[in-house]
């Protein structure tokens, strides 16, 4: 009977701690994808710099560069509890521009909290 007992308190502590979990702001989700292509827009920007003089290297990094999306605006931030204690699966739709075209695509995310920081999963 003390086994039926630790069991139903384990599992409504379970539960209660299941709910208790708050995603991520909006705020905080715009921040993670912002901060996703600007790690991405660096890396290009380093590409661009160590072409140094050759013309074919600086065309290569060049092209790319124009060919990398930029990130325009971040909309409609959903975010629903997924397995696991502060693991989210959230959604947005993001305008981007990519070759001078701008677009909205709606992308779905993994967002977690580990450590105490929200990161964006894969």
């Amino acid at each position: 009977m003390k086994q039926v007992k630790k069991l139903t308190v384990i599992a409504s502590l379970a539960l209660l701690l299941t709910a208790c979990s708050k995603p991520p702001s909006e705020s905080i989700v715009e921040s993670l994808i912002e901060a996703q292509y600007e790690q991405t827009d660096k890396v290009i920007e380093d590409a661009v710099a160590n072409a140094s003089n050759d013309k074919m290297a600086k065309t290569m990094s060049n092209m790319m560069e124009r060919m990398m999306p930029r990130l325009e605006r971040i909309d409609n931030i959903n975010c629903d509890n997924t397995e696991g204690w502060n693991n989210y699966i959230c959604t947005a739709d993001i305008t981007q521009t990519i070759a001078g075209t701008s677009r909205i695509d709606k992308t779905r995310f993994n967002v977690s909290k580990v450590n105490g920081e929200w990161v964006l999963g894969e």
